[in-house]
């Protein structure tokens, strides 16, 4: 039995956010510290709250079924991957992160 385990950190320092984004299978979370580390809640910033509604409900097309809180998006992955296919999803969700937040030229916090 195959198992995928990533932790990554996305930092996007113009914008002042790092996404912490832990891909432990079956469970997928993503949450959101700024520069110096310290926890984001999701709510506190008005470009993190629309994002987090819009993502979590995309993650779908990373193979993800996922919801957010406060605090994260969280979710698991499909049933039935491969581990090559859980990677793919998790290449696809940090690629749309990036295509949001690295066009940002000041904090979003």
């Amino acid at each position: 039995m195959s198992n995928t385990q990533i932790n990554i950190n996305l930092s996007f320092p113009k914008a002042g956010v790092v996404f912490v984004i832990k891909g432990n299978e079956p469970s997928f979370e993503i949450t959101v510290t700024d520069s110096s580390g310290k926890n984001q809640n999701l709510n506190d910033s008005p470009y993190l709250k629309d994002w987090a509604k819009g993502y979590s409900r995309w993650l779908v097309r990373a193979k993800v079924k996922a919801s957010f809180d406060d605090n994260k998006i969280s979710g698991t992955f499909f049933e039935g991957l491969s581990p090559e296919e859980t990677l793919t999803g998790i290449k696809d969700a940090c690629d749309m992160i990036r295509q949001r937040f690295e066009h940002y030229k000041e904090s979003v916090l």
